[in-house]
């Protein structure tokens, strides 16, 4: 007979938000986190538990099956179900990777399969055999000027650069247009990839305040006053992580600062085109000074590391250009030319509008299950949700991990601490609408359980 002591973790099942079989599961992952339950303990038989718990066997054997998936458990064959001694396998729900959901309808494996056999079955393959000059060859230049027509009409070639992902670019320009010391400015919460990179490269990031509109221009003035910045980055459309779409009204005093203290604006512009009628970009705004980036693995697919840059004039893209071919040499040609192609016939632009109606489901999803309060923009592939009382950011994100689910807390983003408190999540890597399901449920369960938790307000 099993004892009291063995049992004590089902009380943590309980009443609840979400599934009871994912309660179940939560409840065991606390319990192995807590070491209430020790590697090599034998759980209760699943006719057992049911009875114990008041539900039905199945409820206990779709538990089982999400807790096998995600390693807590194991059964041997005729000895039973036991707790395992490795660590949860992480993640197992990821609301942490900012990518474009799996368009319904739409195969992207077989359309990668069919559109790399047609490219190297074409006489001029063997171009894809060689290397290619730093910002890219005519052609893909080319086609990266159709790419960024949607930001106002086509562009000249020799004004665009082709890269191995936006990542790749913004460390070109960085290198090309700063020295080590110099002072970027930014958003206090940021994307994390530009953290990364003025981590290695030694450049400083400063931090400027916000309203609901997005950065304030007296602050950007003040912060370039006090730092002598002459950098400015901006995300503008679907700001991440706040998913904010700048209104053009702020755009235009951004640019009018920008104008007058002589900045360099870089525009990190990856969610464009999942917005059915985005305000004017700041490259259609202030043409004579900013850098535009757009990826299309947030539109199309990660797979696509493929990313075009557009600046002011040649002069501004020459060392730009030096700066690729002395960090990644090139765009991959394969990669590259399969991007090209799609945005020749017609198909990126089909894909991203299929990625479009996926991300609108899915912030449905979360609308349906999330307490009130989160911000979020149509076809959105992130939301940012704040907290509010003790519970912090990390320690929700910490709590989250031990119950296999990732997300992003807010000190991933931050450049000034203590901006905000708040968590990223990120809607696009789960596998389908009903995994993601799952997961905000399992996080609205974590949330409702958390000491010190409060709703955010409405």
């Amino acid at each position: 007979m099993i004892g009291d002591s063995e049992l004590g973790w089902l009380s943590d099942v309980g009443e609840g938000p979400g599934p009871i079989y994912l309660r179940i599961v939560d409840a065991l992952a606390d319990a192995r986190s807590s070491g209430r339950l020790q590697p090599g303990d034998r759980l209760p038989p699943q006719r057992e538990l049911a009875r114990l718990l008041g539900v039905d066997l199945t409820t206990v054997t779709r538990a089982f099956a999400e807790a096998r998936r995600r390693n807590l458990i194991d059964a041997a064959a005729g000895r039973g179900t036991f707790v395992t001694p490795g660590e949860a396998e992480e993640p197992i729900l990821d609301l942490s990777m900012n990518i474009p959901p799996s368009p319904a309808g739409l195969s992207l494996p077989a359309l990668i399969r069919s559109g790399i056999d047609g490219l190297l079955r074409r006489s001029s393959a063997e171009s894809l055999l060689a290397y290619h000059p730093g910002p890219g060859s005519p052609a893909e230049r080319a086609a990266g000027s159709t790419w960024l027509s949607a930001t106002g009409g086509r562009l000249p070639v020799d004004r665009v650069v082709v890269g191995s992902g936006a990542q790749a670019l913004l460390a070109a320009v960085v290198l090309s247009q700063t020295g080590e010391g110099d002072t970027i400015v930014t958003d206090a919460l940021t994307y994390p990839g530009l953290k990364t990179l003025a981590r290695v490269t030694k450049r400083e990031l400063v931090g400027v305040g916000r309203d609901d509109q997005g950065m304030r221009p007296d602050s950007l003035e003040e912060a370039v006053r006090r730092h002598g910045a002459r950098i400015l980055y901006l995300n503008p459309t679907m700001h991440n992580p706040s998913a904010l779409v700048m209104p053009e009204g702020r755009r235009r005093d951004l640019a009018r600062v920008a104008g007058r203290l002589g900045l360099i604006i870089i525009e990190d512009d990856p969610y464009s085109p999942l917005v059915s009628a985005p305000p004017p970009s700041f490259l259609s705004l202030a043409p004579e000074r900013t850098l535009h980036v757009a990826t299309m693995a947030k539109c199309v697919s990660p797979f696509l590391r493929t990313a075009f840059l557009v600046g002011p004039d040649t002069e501004v893209i020459e060392p730009i250009a030096d700066a690729i071919r002395g960090t990644t040499m090139m765009a991959p040609p394969l990669m590259t030319g399969l991007a090209c192609e799609w945005i020749r016939n017609g198909l990126a632009g089909e894909i991203t509008a299929a990625v479009r109606v996926e991300a609108q489901a899915r912030l449905e999803v979360a609308r349906m299950i999330l307490p009130r309060g989160f911000a979020s923009a149509p076809s959105s592939l992130h939301l940012w949700y704040p907290l509010e009382g003790r519970l912090g950011s990390s320690e929700l994100a910490d709590l989250a991990r031990r119950r296999g689910l990732a997300l992003s807390p807010a000190e991933e983003f931050s450049v000034v601490p203590d901006t905000a408190n708040g968590v990223r999540l990120a809607l696009g890597a789960a596998s389908s609408r009903e995994r993601l399901e799952q997961g905000l449920r399992s996080l609205v369960s974590i949330l409702a359980g958390s000491p010190g938790y409060s709703p955010a307000p409405v």
